[in-house]
């Protein structure tokens, strides 16, 4: 050590915190040197050494586990900002940006445990962690000329506030090594055997009901959801549905919700003993495109990666809960079925939620632990 490292050493070790050392002697020491107006003799000079490097190590363990907190700190931080620029964005434009993902095959096929297939589609993108909240709500024999279906009015609903079409793929979306989850869904990706494509589920321009996938009519549209569960009238546990038996409470992982605190602690407005209808969207690659001409345009999608979904491997992008009904909406007596009259005009931001289904304050309470 030269006598310029020294000195370095020494005002380092001047201006150092040494109230951290644990050991009273050490400690008392360590001041008693810090308040020392002349040079060091070599002995003391040596303790310094020893005292930096005893303080250098209290540090590493004062940061030690941060780096396993790191990725939700940040998940909590990417959250605040997606939902912020969506809020800002419908409080100005009247309505939401468009092209989110639809988290669930378009063709709503499940394997035979009723599970969404983990091995295509997005039963391949998305995490275990995922599938285990999300659901889907699957809607057959889609008449595109009635408008008093439940899909009719929850088509609607989404169409009211921009949510018209919808980044999606299939069953038979197959995806090459080396795919990117994130940018999966996208129509330009060139790394997956039957590529993404728009859903229409509502036609802005014409104000009219739709049901489209890559350009051609369907009969059959699962849209991902936030499995909910309730309760009837009576107080009694029941399996959420809409009219015609398309279930609500189960996830894409074939479990089923047991109760709805979950989304309760979400949004107090869904309350944990009624059947909500939610609708569940990623936060997709396209939708700063439909913000460019918008006095508050998107510039990116944030990744929400987290300690147990990484975006190398799944789906990691916030998920923004759109609730479009619930059971007794229209006054009748709670029955555990979601009508045509119990869905809204419009569908209502309730909350955003990272890839493992977690609000913003569950998501902070895990990075500071």
């Amino acid at each position: 050590m030269n006598i310029r490292q020294m000195k370095r050493a020494i005002s380092t070790f001047r201006a150092a915190d040494v109230s951290i050392i644990k050991d009273d002697a050490m400690r008392a020491k360590a001041q008693k040197l810090q308040a020392k107006q002349k040079g060091f003799t070599l002995l003391e000079l040596l303790v310094v050494i020893t005292l930096l490097a005893t303080l250098s190590v209290g540090a590493m363990v004062a940061y030690d586990g941060i780096g396993e907190n790191a990725s939700d700190t940040a998940a909590a931080n990417s959250l605040v900002a997606a939902e912020s620029a969506i809020r800002n964005y419908r409080a100005v434009e009247s309505e939401f940006p468009g092209q989110w993902d639809n988290l669930t095959n378009v063709d709503g096929s499940l394997d035979g445990s009723g599970a969404i297939p983990a091995t295509n589609g997005m039963g391949q993108l998305l995490a275990k962690e995922t599938k285990a909240f999300l659901g889907q709500w699957k809607q057959d024999s889609i008449d595109t000329d009635v408008t008093t279906t439940v899909y009719a009015k929850v088509a609607s609903a989404l169409g009211e506030v921009g949510l018209g079409e919808l980044q999606a793929i299939d069953s038979d979306s197959a995806f090459a090594a080396g795919i990117v989850p994130n940018l999966a869904l996208n129509e330009s990706n060139t790394n997956v055997t039957n590529p993404g494509d728009e859903l229409v589920v509502f036609e802005d321009d014409d104000d009219e009901l739709a049901a489209q996938f890559e350009d051609t009519d369907i009969t059959t549209v699962a849209l991902s959801i936030f499995a909910s569960s309730g309760k009837n009238e009576a107080g009694t546990d029941v399996a959420c549905t809409t009219t015609g038996g398309a279930k609500l409470d189960t996830h894409l992982d074939a479990t089923t919700v047991t109760n709805n605190k979950k989304l309760n602690l979400i949004n107090d407005a869904m309350e944990s003993d009624v059947c909500s209808m939610v609708i569940a969207l990623g936060y997709g690659k396209d939708v700063p495109g439909t913000t460019i001409d918008s006095r508050v345009a998107i510039a990116q999608v944030p990744t929400v990666s987290t300690t147990d979904v990484n975006a190398a491997e799944n789906y990691a992008r916030a998920i923004a809960l759109f609730q479009v009904g619930f059971d007794g909406f229209d006054g009748t007596d709670a029955d555990g079925v979601i009508s045509a009259s119990e869905i809204f005009t419009k569908a209502r931001l309730v909350g955003v939620v990272d890839p493992e289904g977690r609000a913003i304050d569950t998501v902070l309470a895990a990075a500071t632990k």
